[in-house]
C-alpha cells in the first residue's frame, strides 16, 4: 500500500523574522492509503497528535513516491474538514471552521 504525506492549510500566516508573511501549510503526518481523500480521512479519524480543527482550513495528501504527477502543495483536490465526517456523526458546528480560499 502506498504512503502518503497528510498536508495542512492553516488559518492565520506565518511571520518570519525577517518580516516577510507566508502562508502556513503544515506537514501533518504520514498515513499508508491506497487513495488521497482516504489517507487525509485515516488522519482526520485518527490523528497523530491532538489538533483543533479550528486552526485547519483545508487538508490534502501527496503520495511519497517519484512521480511528476505528485506535488501539487494543495493545489489540487483539497479537503475541508466540514466535509469530513467522524464515526458515528459529524464535526460539532463548534469545530468547523470557516472556508477561506
Amino acid at each position: 500500500m502506498p504512503k502518503f504525506i497528510v498536508l495542512a492549510a492553516m488559518k492565520g500566516d506565518f511571520l518570519a523574522h525577517g518580516g516577510n508573511v507566508y502562508e502556513n501549510f503544515q506537514m501533518m503526518g504520514y498515513v499508508d492509503s491506497s487513495e488521497p481523500l482516504e489517507a487525509v480521512r485515516s488522519f482526520f479519524d485518527d490523528p497523530q497528535f491532538p489538533i483543533d480543527w479550528r486552526d485547519v482550513r483545508y487538508m490534502w495528501a501527496e503520495p511519497l513516491k517519484d512521480d511528476a504527477n505528485s506535488g501539487h502543495y494543495g493545489d489540487y483536490d483539497r479537503i475541508y474538514i466540514e466535509d469530513l465526517s467522524r464515526p458515528g456523526g459529524t464535526i460539532a458546528d463548534a469545530d468547523i471552521p470557516d472556508r477561506v480560499e
